[in-house]
């Protein structure tokens, strides 16, 4: 039967949760930067203009705080950053009231005044530091993208390994059989003195072309290809499972 190998679960989870991470920061970023720094902004300055009309009401008629208040509203209601059919009617109801209508009108206004401020009184105003840290966000996006890129890419490769009955071997970088395959260098596979990423590879030898290498953290069942070629050139020194004879001798003999 032959061997074929699979994308490694620790290769794919990782490349899955990042682009997850990537793509959920990116489109929070977009989130905040579209609709939740502007509608923080915009609650915050109808609080501070709803204050100010609170402080005009608390002042007789014809007071300075009043005609602030009135010429606050007058602004509000031309700013295109306020347009907004229900809280245009309530400035337009409040101006009334300031500009010295009946008291029950202004008792009214004030009740308005006291419901927005309970709506919008505890909103902070975005700083000048929070639409550039969205970016900052909205910049994983690409990161996301690269990943899933790369995940699938790597799911492809892994499916090109195969070692067949005959002893051919295919992987991505072309296909080779038993007679053009010279050799497989072990002198990392699990070694003591290696870097730890290394003791996970070997190459193997073939005509033609630099050594292809083989790599058993990315693609699962690896070192089955790997421990049939080593077993094949070196029977007295490893296993098909890719496991050293004479640690496997020496653990028998401990087990007796």
């Amino acid at each position: 039967m032959p061997i074929k190998t699979k994308l490694a679960t620790r290769y794919w989870l990782k490349s899955v949760l990042m682009m997850i991470v990537c793509i959920v920061l990116g489109l929070w970023g977009i989130w905040d930067y579209v609709v939740a720094i502007p509608e923080a902004a915009r609650g915050a300055a109808r609080a501070e203009i709803l204050r100010v009309i609170k402080n005009g009401l608390d002042t007789p008629n014809g007071s300075s705080q009043r005609l602030d208040a009135i010429t606050l509203i007058d602004v509000a209601l031309q700013s295109e950053g306020y347009s907004d059919g229900g809280w245009d009617a309530g400035l337009a109801q409040m101006k009334i009231a300031l500009e010295g209508a009946p008291i029950e009108t202004q008792r009214e206004a004030m009740g308005s005044v006291e419901e927005g401020l309970n709506t919008y009184g505890n909103i902070t105003a975005p700083s000048k530091y929070d639409r550039p840290m969205q970016w900052v966000f909205m910049s994983c996006l690409p990161f996301g993208l690269w990943y899933l890129l790369s995940y699938l890419k790597m799911k492809k490769r892994a499916s090109l390994y195969e070692l067949s009955d005959d002893g051919n071997l295919t992987t991505p970088e072309g296909s080779w059989t038993t007679n053009e395959i010279k050799d497989i260098d072990m002198s990392t596979w699990i070694s003591k003195t290696a870097k730890a990423r290394l003791t996970w590879t070997a190459k193997v030898v073939v005509d033609g072309r630099e050594p292809i290498e083989l790599d058993d953290y990315v693609f699962q069942d690896m070192h089955l290809i790997i421990g049939a070629l080593a077993h094949q050139f070196y029977p007295d020194d490893w296993t098909p499972l890719a496991r050293r004879v004479k640690i496997e001798h020496g653990e028998e003999n401990e087990e007796e």
